[in-house]
């Protein structure tokens, strides 16, 4: 009997897993970030950190027809940045003072074959990669420190305030999802005003990240990535 007690838990406990959402951490493998100020000049350097997807998977696999939503983000820049203003100062930005912090998407979009809407996502590997746009806000952290004819430490906490297009893609092997790699793309639009030299500056910072997860294997992996504790939480909400 304990043994069948035991099986009938597994069983409720999956459920809800294969056809419900799951939450991974993408660790950025590639990425940069470059700073262009319009009608002058611009820096860049890399971009580190991790970016969360929740996705939609109705079997387990990653593929057509699931949804995703962007979650929490963590990206910084790597490389120190050095930006002329105007050939009257110079913004010094140092590592991991330009980071985005976070998402603020409108709601998921569905993975589709075309990329045409939603996230394209790929499943062959000699597939063409499909556009996609993905429609989300992003909080950006800003710290420089300005040298020139003035002198400040310029810091901020912004959102743009507006859903901008993000390109996406999500990469699965065929057979299953193991490693799945996403890759996103943005340009984020900027007006500062500075009151110092009644001069306001627009910014552009251009985004190119491609990060990697592991997807557990349907039913026994999506058991792993549940746990005991989430197990638990999930069955006592089933109580109510």
């Amino acid at each position: 009997m304990r043994l069948l007690g035991a099986l009938g838990v597994l069983c409720l406990v999956a459920t809800p897993v294969l056809g419900g959402a799951s939450t991974y951490t993408f660790d950025v493998t590639a990425g940069s970030v470059a700073i262009q100020i319009q009608g002058d000049g611009s820096t860049g350097g890399g971009l580190a950190g991790t970016f969360a997807v929740t996705i939609y998977s109705d079997d387990g696999h990653i593929g057509e027809s699931d949804m995703v939503i962007l979650e929490d983000s963590f990206l910084y820049n790597t490389d120190y940045m050095k930006l002329g203003i105007g050939g009257i100062a110079t913004a010094n930005v140092g590592v991991v003072s330009a980071r985005f912090t976070d998402f603020l998407p409108e709601g998921p979009e569905h993975i589709t074959p075309s990329g045409t809407t939603g996230v394209g996502i790929v499943g062959d590997i000699d597939a063409p990669e499909p556009g996609a746009d993905v429609d989300t806000d992003v909080i950006v952290e800003v710290t420089a420190i300005v040298t020139g004819l003035f002198q400040t430490t310029f810091q901020t906490e912004v959102s743009a305030g507006f859903l901008l297009p993000f390109g996406m893609t999500i990469s699965t092997s065929v057979g299953a999802s193991d490693i799945a790699t996403a890759t996103l793309n943005f340009t984020y639009g900027w007006v500062i005003p500075i009151p110092d030299i009644s001069l306001t500056l627009t910014l552009d910072l251009v985004v190119g990240v491609e990060g990697t997860t592991h997807v557990p294997e349907p039913i026994f992996g999506g058991l792993t990535a549940l746990g005991l504790g989430g197990a638990g939480f999930w069955m006592r909400n089933r109580r109510k």
